[in-house]
């Protein structure tokens, strides 16, 4: 691949991507090379590596003879995504907390910060920094292929939560750093533990019917 045509599947994927997380596309949308030729005006080859790029992410599934369909996912799929995260995360930053130094905690910090900022109905603002948040802490511990299924899973969440519109509130961060800052790493670990299971919460708390009747 030439440096051109790794410019130009970058390009693609990085519009596609943006697209997709952000709903642009209808939930039935199938996406197609020839349409996206026309699109970016731009020739077959970056178009389909970067479908190929995305198809290996899970955000999209390839339909013989038919093109690319946006994947949708389940409340089931994203129940198996929150627990696969809450032990891989936990696991990690129980093993590898040595690794978090003053710099790294100025860095988690200043992401905290950011997050706080943002005006309280900016769902997509939130969400992507507390993406960045989690992928920032995961990323001290050196291990490339970890933080790929990390940073997959984050995307799956990503599509969910947009097409459902659901709200979320994330708002452990800042005690976890400060914890983490203070050596306590069981307790810090606990509350990363709670900030990716909160998100749980909405799907698995029984209704007031389910309450009256038990």
């Amino acid at each position: 691949m030439t440096k051109h045509s790794a410019s130009l599947k970058n390009k693609v994927y990085d519009a596609l991507f943006s697209d997709i997380i952000n709903g642009i596309y209808p939930a039935d949308t199938i996406l197609t090379e020839k349409g996206l030729m026309e699109k970016y005006n731009i020739s077959r080859a970056p178009i389909r590596e970067a479908l190929t790029q995305l198809t290996g992410t899970s955000l999209l599934s390839s339909i013989p003879r038919q093109g690319y369909k946006i994947l949708q996912p389940s409340r089931q799929q994203l129940l198996e995504i929150i627990k696969f995260r809450s032990a891989l995360e936990s696991s990690f930053l129980q093993s590898y907390c040595i690794y978090i130094d003053q710099a790294w905690i100025k860095e988690l910090r200043s992401t905290c910060v950011d997050y706080m900022n943002c005006p309280d109905n900016d769902f997509m603002a939130h969400w992507q920094y507390n993406c960045q948040f989690h992928l920032k802490l995961f990323s001290i511990y050196g291990n490339h292929y970890a933080y790929k299924l990390l940073e997959d899973a984050l995307n799956i969440q990503t599509i969910f939560f947009v097409q459902k519109k659901n709200s979320i509130t994330m708002d452990l961060h800042l005690a976890l750093v400060d914890y983490l800052e203070k050596g306590e790493i069981a307790t810090a670990v606990t509350l990363l533990k709670a900030d990716i299971e909160n998100l749980l919460m909405p799907d698995t708390a029984p209704t007031p019917v389910e309450q009256s009747e038990k």
